[in-house]
């Protein structure tokens, strides 16, 4: 393990997929796929304690998570509360945008940058004034009348087109040099967050205005930067091309169609499996893959758009059942789902230049039956789970173990949990596993909680030759070391 440790110095985040899978081999290109995580109290719609952010970016950056990047919302209806021209208290310096917002995303930005993790900025959010009012007397079922922030921009509105242009103008330029990735706006496939997305005589109204949002958008921060990175889609996994959702399929589709690739350098998407998937594993069919978009089926996506890069900027899975997306399956499957994910799209799609796992922590209901998120590498509370040390990378498990031993013998196999970035790993559930000569299954023998240093040690009565090793399951497993018992006097089998 310390020869495999030296390897991840050397190579940075591709070789964590290496060491997470299994996979031999050193820094090769397939396996340069970038590893992001996205901390959502960074993309809450209230404002954000600036004083926590230190802490959330060493979470994420190289002393904790090792992660790569991370994607942070840009709310447009609190960045520009006002229509254009129109001065405010909050606009000291008259360019249109709110001060104190600014300096937020400034402030978190330039931590980021100063880790060394890049920042995927996206906007979301039409404010009031630029909202299609028209809409506002037919909501969505659950919602009330009245303006919602998810009803889409008045694209016949001369003003709101271009506002939404400079703004990305705004953002490119303010942060050129810091940011060069940005995505226009977040899953517009679903009513969620563009409505509507297909009603009556006006047939994918959702796509036509995300097309006209993608041009000036785009056109604006190439005017900022030059040298941006703008990325259409950010689609969700799935839709019914009903009015509160549009199939990532036909949503690209649509966009092909109408040349829209031409204002876009890289594609994006977010390849969840459903929450009523019978098959969850990363490389399973999704139960409806003509409306689901998933790890197994990303090719529908890569063919449309040939030649051009892909991020996918939401992935992850549920540690237990919740309200909100996705499937749910056990802590151990979490980690292990995680490592095959990231080892499938680096292997299968080189196209895919970051992969970012949301979230970092669980967002638990405020309320008995409110709306829970547990696909976090940690519980709501903090706690690690190991999905955060399989997404981490740099545990290791030492394995001691006599080389022979007599038959009925009792010994000792004793293992050391321990992270290269917080040292011992106390309190996991780690257990040992026995094979025999010419079997290539592994039985398990015992499991136990590591203790505070680390450390385990199970007690075996040997009865002929086995191979035994100490595996955290869903993360890591140790070396396996072979005890050799006599069969016949002078003879080890």
């Amino acid at each position: 393990m310390a020869s495999v440790l030296a390897t991840l110095t050397l190579c940075g985040i591709a070789v964590v997929i290496t060491l997470l899978t299994g996979l031999s081999g050193g820094c090769t290109p397939a396996l340069a796929l970038g590893k992001g995580v996205i901390d959502y109290r960074l993309e809450a719609p209230a404002e954000v304690d600036l004083r926590t952010v230190p802490d959330m970016v060493t979470e994420i950056g190289p002393a904790r998570l090792n992660a790569g990047w991370t994607r942070v919302m840009v709310r447009w209806k609190v960045l520009q509360p006002l229509p254009p021209g129109t001065w405010y208290p909050g606009d000291a310096n008259g360019d249109g945008y709110a001060d104190a917002y600014v300096q937020e995303l400034n402030t978190i930005v330039g931590l980021f940058r100063a880790s060394g993790v890049k920042v995927i900025l996206t906007p979301l959010d039409v404010p009031e004034w630029a909202s299609n009012v028209s809409l506002w007397n037919s909501p969505p079922r659950g919602y009330e009348k009245g303006y919602q922030p998810f009803y889409a921009m008045d694209v016949a509105d001369p003003v709101v087109l271009p506002a939404f242009g400079r703004m990305g103008e705004f953002l490119a330029a303010n942060f050129r040099g810091s940011v060069r990735h940005f995505e226009v706006w977040n899953e517009p496939n679903l009513g969620l967050y563009l409505y509507p997305q297909n009603l009556p005589g006006a047939y994918r109204v959702g796509a036509r205005t995300y097309l006209k949002m993608l041009g000036v958008f785009s056109h604006g921060v190439h005017r900022g930067a030059s040298d941006a990175i703008v990325i259409a889609g950010a689609t969700s996994p799935s839709g019914f091309n009903n009015d509160s959702g549009t199939s990532p399929q036909s949503f690209a589709r649509f966009l092909r169609d109408r040349g829209a690739a031409r204002y876009f350098d890289a594609y994006s998407h977010h390849p969840y499996g459903s929450r009523n998937d019978r098959r969850v594993a990363p490389s399973e069919r999704p139960n409806a893959p003509y409306w689901e978009v998933t790890l197994y089926n990303l090719d529908v996506l890569l063919k449309l758009f040939p030649g051009k890069d892909f991020y996918l900027t939401e992935y992850g899975y549920n540690s237990r059942r919740g309200q909100l997306f996705g499937p749910a399956v056990s802590a151990a499957d979490q980690a292990r789902y995680l490592r095959q994910a990231y080892s499938l799209v680096a292997r299968r799609y080189p196209r895919v230049r970051a992969m970012l796992w949301f979230v970092v922590q669980d967002m638990a209901p405020d309320v008995p039956g409110g709306l829970g998120c547990y696909m976090g590498l940690r519980t709501a509370r903090g706690v690690r789970k190991p999905s955060w040390y399989a997404f981490a990378g740099g545990t290791s498990v030492a394995l001691k173990a006599p080389p022979s031993a007599r038959a009925s013998e009792v010994f000792t196999v004793s293992g050391l949990l321990a992270n290269r970035a917080l040292g011992p790993v106390a309190g996991a559930r780690v257990q040992l596993e026995a094979r025999w000569p010419g079997v290539r299954t592994w039985r398990v023998l015992s499991a136990q909680r590591t203790r505070v240093d680390g450390s385990c040690a199970f007690r075996v009565r040997q009865t002929f030759s086995r191979s035994y090793r100490i595996v955290w399951d869903g993360v890591l497993g140790s070396v396996a070391r072979k005890v050799a018992t006599p069969v016949r006097q002078g003879e080890i089998y």
